[in-house]
């Protein structure tokens, strides 16, 4: 399934749309960690949406920036008097067409049903492409964030109606702010800086790092998250309100035994009024995961018991309660077997059985509950499914990428 784009461009009269179909690609050098992802661009992620799951993933020839490209999938839930007990509910390609993706993808699903996506930037480029869907994927509308997208799964946030959220990336690409948009995809203004957010986090005890997320609560805040050694507590600061800006406040959640530790957000996303971050504490043989979760808004926080974590997390799939199912990068190369575990609100760790080699992605389906490894080589992307017996085969989608090409189509055609 790859839909069709409308592009709507008000506020960049002076860029041609031609910049963005003919947006040179990426250049990632290959990851050298266990990684299946380049170095530079955003690891993969699933989550729910409305009617079904998302998925992001790189493919192609990891080894190789440009020949590698984003790729986004959408598998359909159990919603509207379907059944899914017939095994029908595959996943398919939703890539929006007309923009080069060597740079990766990072998508936002909102209340409403719709679901953002912003392409990393690649070579000369140093502006994101936008594209927003309402149904699936069928129809999708353009529109650019007129600078560099982070290349992190949560770069981007969506509320009810037009509210989102954008993190620049960082320097030398970009100044690492944060942009919020009330209007079209193509009009944002600049919310907060950085050294707002260096500034509170400092107040707060933090030596602030990099910043990871964005996220907009269900009361409309604006949140954006990052990296904090010491202080103990978890980097979330409000930023503004409804895609105005406020005073920058700490509301991080404080960790277990965090004091004078390195404290990481690696997810922050708001599902179903469920405000979830999924922090990394410590560093190496001593890094442990925890998931904190607050409903009204990050005024009070629930954290989860710590799950040690000594492996880097490769990749990450939000449930539709909250929680996250997390893959863990294997001992060697990039390919390798790894770990697997989900956690949820109010309920312990549970460690999966070791995931097929090469998985990229651990989806959690929005209606079913269907835990599936989502496993790319080359231009082909096998499906494996977690039942009593272990995981085993259930799809395999052949994806036509344009190797050796920046011409449009998000890297495939059809």
């Amino acid at each position: 399934m790859i839909g069709r784009l409308r592009w709507h461009l008000p506020a960049l009269a002076g860029i041609g749309a031609l910049a963005i179909v003919l947006a040179a690609c990426g250049t990632t050098t290959p990851s050298i960690d266990a990684s299946p992802v380049p170095a530079g661009l955003p690891p993969a992620q699933a989550l729910p949406g409305s009617g079904g799951t998302w998925a992001t993933l790189a493919m192609g020839r990891l080894d190789d920036p440009l020949d590698t490209f984003g790729e986004l999938f959408f598998r359909s839930g159990c919603g509207g008097g379907s059944s899914c007990g017939g095994g029908g509910h595959e996943w398919s390609l939703a890539t929006p067409p007309g923009v080069a993706s060597n740079g990766g993808i990072m998508v936002a699903a909102g209340p409403d049903g719709g679901l953002t996506a912003g392409f990393g930037i690649s070579l000369d480029l140093r502006f994101s492409p936008l594209a927003e869907t309402t149904d699936a994927g069928s129809v999708w509308t353009g529109g650019i964030l007129p600078v560099a997208l982070a290349a992190v799964p949560d770069a981007l946030a969506a509320a009810r109606g037009t509210q989102r959220l954008a993190l620049e990336a960082p320097a030398p690409v970009g100044n690492g702010g944060l942009l919020a948009s009330t209007n079209d995809l193509s009009t944002w203004a600049r919310l907060a800086g950085r050294g707002a957010v260096t500034s509170a986090a400092t107040a707060a005890g933090c030596a602030l790092g990099r910043l990871t997320a964005v996220a907009i609560t269900a009361h409309g805040d604006d949140l954006v998250a990052g990296d904090c050694a010491g202080g103990g507590r978890a980097g979330i600061f409000r930023v503004g309100t409804d895609g105005r800006s406020a005073p920058v406040a700490a509301l991080g959640p404080r960790v277990s035994s965090a004091v004078g530790a390195e404290v990481r957000v690696v997810r922050l996303v708001a599902t179903g009024g469920v405000l979830s971050a999924l922090v990394v504490k410590g560093t190496g043989a001593d890094a442990s995961l925890e998931l904190a979760t607050s409903t009204d808004g990050a005024a009070t926080w629930t954290v989860s018991a710590p799950f040690a974590a000594a492996r880097p997390v490769v990749s990450t799939a939000v449930t539709t309660t909250g929680g996250f199912v997390v893959l863990l990068g294997g001992d060697g190369g990039g390919g390798g077997r790894g770990e697997a575990a989900v956690v949820a609100p109010a309920l312990p760790w549970h460690v999966l059985p070791v995931p097929p080699v090469g998985t990229a992605v651990i989806a959690y389906g929005a209606d079913d509950g269907a835990v599936e490894a989502l496993v790319p080589s080359g231009a082909v992307l096998d499906v494996d499914r977690l039942g009593p017996a272990g995981w085993h085969r259930v799809q395999e989608l052949h994806i036509p990428l344009q190797f050796g090409s920046t011409s449009a189509g998000g890297g495939s055609t059809g």
